[in-house]
């Protein structure tokens, strides 16, 4: 066991050297940038340590930028930019084209039944048995997940694409010598994508909204708090959207939506390794600069008004309860959000934060704790959320209370200097860590030019943690951490809603 422990040490010794040593300047030497006549950015860092390169899309458009009735559909859209071209994924692609435009006719009038003030079910059944039937004859001509094998059969790791309320994002990382088949392959999906496959990945999308949020407490707590903590803004609503919006997207919603937001000015590309600037912009020029021309959307304007008082919602579960707060706090635009980093890593983040180190360890009235600045988003004003899971025979009253207690002690006093000093470090290491590696921080630089105008805000980070003070987390529980700046969610057990009724 002791043994096991110094190797613990040394290997946390190493890292926090590793990171002490390490000079973040040194990277803006190896990156470089240029744009396209279309308007279209790329943003090279240069590695040639190994001949492996990482590539990353970064599109400016994600829950925030949809509207009632296709809530959703970035996520969808997401999932469909993976199922080929024109000329990946299909054996005939004239046939596949007439198939599709006859499955959009029949489903168009299954949504038209659906809607009707007196659906008739038997219509429903007939129309969706001629839609399965379409959908088996189309099935013939395609070459299903073709896009992913070309990738496979190439080498590529990490293949991978992510949607959130603020943008979306396709990765992954090949050989460097597969340059031009990425340029390929990843300009013609922006170009010529074909949403094959559109009510079948449909049924995909809905699985996961039934297993991640519908048939999951949590899930099912946290789109609960996201509804009521946001009033105007679109974070009200979670990234795969409600059912009913998943149910009636059409493929031309989605092919609406890609030409609305898919276009040079509301796309940044990063390759990070072992790539030189020559190469990429010779890539670039031939393959890219067919990429249509177009205006970086506009923030959404609808802002969020001040709470007015504590919000709270609780859904009963036979399940472990939970206990999760979120605090209105700015957007990563504004001083103030790095503030907040430091006084999570100061209040939940790490070992030896003050709840860490008072529920978990010291009284035992938590099994975990945990938080996060920044939910759903951060492009615009968000939540810092807290959440705490109770331990055997404690409520989330209990817990409540004790991080109340702690709050008013940021509010009152002092933070010392090494406590402060410590969140500050453990936070420059993660900073650091994600420095390190090409791949991640490529994205943090793609969201820093695309959100923030700059890749070059990615290097103010570790200034600005230094700069923040013990006033500062002083300042900023007394401005955000209230009462009337908060939104309650908890998940209770069933019974204790029986026992209520009964009192």
């Amino acid at each position: 066991m002791k043994s096991r422990v110094w190797v613990a040490l040394i290997l946390l010794a190493t890292t926090w050297l590793a990171a002490a040593d390490f000079d973040p300047s040194r990277i803006q030497d190896r990156i470089h940038e240029f744009t396209l006549d279309n308007g279209l950015k790329f943003i090279l860092l240069e590695d040639h340590s190994v001949p492996i390169a990482s590539f990353v899309t970064f599109v400016n458009v994600g829950g925030s930028d949809e509207r009632i009735g296709i809530f959703g559909i970035s996520h969808f859209l997401e999932h469909l930019a993976f199922k080929g071209t024109s000329e990946v994924g299909t054996t005939d692609i004239k046939a596949e084209r007439r198939l599709m435009a006859e499955m959009d006719q029949v489903f168009d009038r299954i949504l038209a039944e659906k809607d009707s003030l007196e659906p008739d079910q038997d219509r429903i059944d007939a129309l969706n048995a001629e839609l399965e039937k379409l959908k088996q004859e189309a099935g013939r001509y395609v070459k299903s997940n073709d896009f992913t094998a070309v990738l496979t059969r190439n080498g590529v790791v990490g293949l991978n694409a992510g949607t959130s309320k603020d943008y979306t994002v396709y990765f992954y990382s090949l050989p460097s010598n597969r340059l031009e088949l990425w340029a390929y392959l990843e300009s013609a999906r922006f170009t010529d994508p074909v949403f094959r496959e559109f009510y079948k990945e449909r049924g995909v999308i809905m699985e996961e909204r039934r297993v991640v949020t519908e048939n999951q407490p949590t899930g099912k707590l946290i789109e609960e708090l996201q509804a009521i903590a946001f009033k105007d803004h679109p974070y009200h609503v979670s990234v795969i959207g409600p059912m009913s919006n998943i149910e009636h997207i059409t493929r031309k919603d989605v092919y609406d939506y890609f030409h609305k937001n898919y276009h040079a000015g509301n796309m940044v590309v990063g390759v990070a390794g072992d790539v030189t600037p020559k190469q990429l912009r010779r890539m670039a020029d031939k393959y890219f600069a067919r990429i249509p021309a177009g205006k970086p959307n506009p923030l959404v304007f609808t802002d969020e008004k001040t709470q007015l008082g504590e919000k709270t919602v609780t859904i009963f579960e036979e399940t472990q309860p939970w206990l999760v707060l979120g605090y209105h706090i700015p957007s990563q635009t504004h001083p103030d959000f790095t503030r907040v980093q430091v006084l999570n890593y100061l209040l939940t983040t790490g070992r030896s934060s003050r709840l860490n180190q008072r529920m978990v360890k010291q009284e035992k009235s938590a099994l975990a704790v945990a938080s996060f600045a920044g939910f759903p988003g951060s492009k615009y004003p968000g939540l810092y959320l807290v959440l705490a899971l109770p331990n055997s025979g404690k409520t989330t009253d209990e817990l409540l209370t004790t991080i109340d207690e702690e709050v008013e002690k940021l509010k009152n006093e002092p933070v010392s200097a090494e406590e402060l000093d410590s969140a500050k470090t453990r936070m420059k290491v993660s900073v650091m860590r994600q420095m390190q590696n090409d791949l991640y921080f490529m994205m943090g630089l793609l969201q820093s030019e695309m959100l923030q105008g700059s890749w070059r805000k990615t290097f103010d980070a570790i200034k600005e943690i230094d700069a923040v003070t013990a006033e500062d987390i002083r300042e900023l529980a007394g401005k955000y951490l209230l009462r009337s700046n908060r939104t309650i969610a908890r998940i209770e057990k069933k019974q204790a809603e029986k026992e209520e009724v009964s009192k």
